[in-house]
């Protein structure tokens, strides 16, 4: 008996072995594992922008406050005047190495001379003008501006007290420039005198917060 035409060329072609699955499970069970592999992987968005944050705080400057003379709540300061030496004593009661550019600040300074015997004799030296003036760097201020006349030979001293206005706040140390205009006899109750000026200077670094602003009262 002869094979029909079509089922002889049937017999003839190889066909691919295709297993189609019909259970829903098996399907369901193969998205979540894909969507679970997938959502494990963070984006690129997301894993740069902490990187990028960190890299930019380290690289950010840390201000270091450099240490100031009156850290230690005192000090002298000699500077010359003629033949003799005008003695500085400066000191504060507050905690200067916490200074901050609008914060209170005060300083108490005595000066007195050296170099000549305390004698009945002595020449005579008197302070005529004393002048306190601070600079933050952005602008000048006059702390003290005192006209007045005062003996300033052994034993007697001069001692004022500087109450520091506030500075800009993003000012990170002040000079105040203190200075003494002096007469001072020519000789041994001549009852003539010379003018002499004499200045010094005192720095004082501040700590300055990240934002200035946060300093204004």
């Amino acid at each position: 008996m002869a094979l029909p035409l079509s089922l002889g060329l049937l017999s003839g072609c190889w066909l691919p072995d295709v297993s189609m699955s019909t259970d829903p499970a098996a399907s369901s069970t193969a998205s979540s594992a894909s969507s679970s592999a997938s959502s494990d992987q963070p984006s690129p968005a997301a894993g740069a922008a902490p990187s990028a944050r960190a890299e930019q705080a380290a690289a950010a400057p840390t201000a270091v406050r450099p240490s100031g003379e009156l850290d230690a709540g005192s000090v002298t300061h000699q500077q010359a005047a003629g033949n003799r030496t005008l003695v500085i004593d400066y000191w504060t009661t507050q905690q200067a190495d916490q200074w901050t550019p609008t914060g209170a600040k005060t300083i108490q300074l005595s000066a007195h001379l050296e170099g000549q015997e305390q004698t009945a004799s002595t020449i005579r030296v008197d302070v005529t003008r004393f002048s306190a003036v601070l600079d933050d760097g952005s602008a000048r201020t006059t702390v003290v501006d005192d006209r007045g006349q005062f003996a300033l030979q052994p034993p007697f001293t001069y001692g004022t007290v500087l109450e520091l206005p506030a500075s800009d706040p993003g000012a990170d140390s002040v000079t105040v420039t203190v200075q003494f205009d002096l007469l001072v006899e020519t000789g041994r109750n001549t009852d003539s005198y010379y003018r002499q000026t004499v200045i010094d200077t005192l720095v004082l670094p501040l700590v300055v917060s990240p934002d200035p602003t946060e300093d204004a009262p």
